[in-house]
């Protein structure tokens, strides 16, 4: 009798276990959007445009270390009275860091690498040649909880697109950067 109760005792353990492994999984999707400023030598010619993203998270429940995919659209105005519009299309993976800390609010900071497709259409004289660049990325941002499956997010991200600009004056290719500041809704798988 004792042997059977602890089989019993132990295969209850293993199911508990199980559970208990695969709910600590956190698998999320969400969406988002806000403004998008151009910074550096990009905000020499794009004004203040806005931002929209979509972004998958995979973040274990017992580590504070998570994996975030992110597609993004984002479109400028052009600078000095020339009409028309600059956008960049990409997509990030991304290391996640969460704080710990109790209650709905949770703090996180991510960066990680990307690819980025740029062009500018001026109109009447058309586009230019669709570019793909490499860049890098690195913010911080807070997830509040709604409820046990969905959470607000608020967001901002300093992007480098490396080689992403070239100087009108010298043909030198420049490093463009641009910082997104995101607001949206996270919910859980």
């Amino acid at each position: 009798m004792k042997n059977f109760v602890r089989v019993v005792a132990m295969g209850v353990a293993v199911l508990v276990g199980a559970q208990t492994a695969s709910a600590q999984t956190g698998v999320s999707l969400g969406l988002g959007g806000g403004a998008a400023v151009p910074t550096g030598t990009m905000s020499d010619g794009a004004k203040t445009g806005w931002s929209s993203e979509v972004v998958a998270r995979v973040k274990p429940m017992a580590s504070p270390v998570g994996l975030q995919l992110d597609g993004f659209y984002n479109r400028f105005g052009l600078e000095n009275g020339i009409d028309g519009n600059s956008r960049m299309i990409g997509g990030t993976a991304n290391a996640v860091l969460a704080f710990p800390i109790a209650g709905r609010a949770h703090p996180y900071v991510i960066g990680g690498v990307g690819v980025y497709n740029g062009k500018t259409t001026v109109t009447g004289l058309g586009s230019s040649d669709a570019v793909t660049k490499f860049g890098a990325n690195a913010g911080a941002g807070l997830d509040v909880g709604l409820s046990k499956s969905a959470a607000i997010f608020a967001e901002g991200r300093f992007h480098a697109i490396f080689k992403g600009l070239t100087d009108a004056a010298t043909l030198e290719e420049q490093t463009a950067y641009m910082v997104p500041v995101t607001l949206g809704l996270r919910w859980a798988l």
